[in-house]
């Protein structure tokens, strides 16, 4: 499970380095503290796409959503236009998959609206590759960043 900061997409693979070394320069004084919280539905209940898993977290970790965007901007990558809404994606649907079996699923949401599922603490970030295959996304870790540093 991630939770995306910034999605990059299709990009020029001879960005890649560069695109590493604007990353090591995102810092905070503290690691984020996150809390994970109840589940939803994007874009709502009625018509589901995606389940997730909402999360709680410190105010640096949409700092780092937003240092993230600030590094990569110049490279050419655009701004995301919605506001960051950090969430664990659990499951996604196809329309087909939409039509079996969704009340029961709506029901055990909903049942599960304000339940806890734990917390973590993170100091570190990570550059994924993601490859959607027909068995669905696989992900490969190319780079991690610590960002905990004394900003003195």
């Amino acid at each position: 499970m991630h939770i995306t900061l910034k999605f990059i997409g299709q990009m020029d693979p001879g960005k890649l380095d560069a695109i590493r070394a604007a990353l090591t320069s995102i810092s905070t004084r503290r690691p984020v503290e996150m809390h994970f919280r109840g589940l939803g539905f994007f874009p709502h209940e009625r018509k589901p796409r995606v389940l997730w898993c909402g999360v709680e977290s410190s105010r640096n970790l949409a700092e780092l959503a937003s240092g993230i965007e600030n590094a990569l901007e110049p490279l050419g990558i655009r701004r995301e236009s919605r506001e960051f809404v950090p969430h664990l994606t659990l499951a996604r649907f196809d329309s087909q998959c939409r039509r079996k079996g969704i009340d029961k699923l709506l029901s055990v949401a909903n049942e599960l609206k304000s339940c806890d599922f734990g917390a973590a603490l993170e100091s570190e970030f990570h550059l994924y590759e993601s490859v959607l295959r027909p068995s669905g996304a696989e992900y490969k870790r190319l780079a991690a960043f610590p960002f905990v540093r004394d900003l003195e």
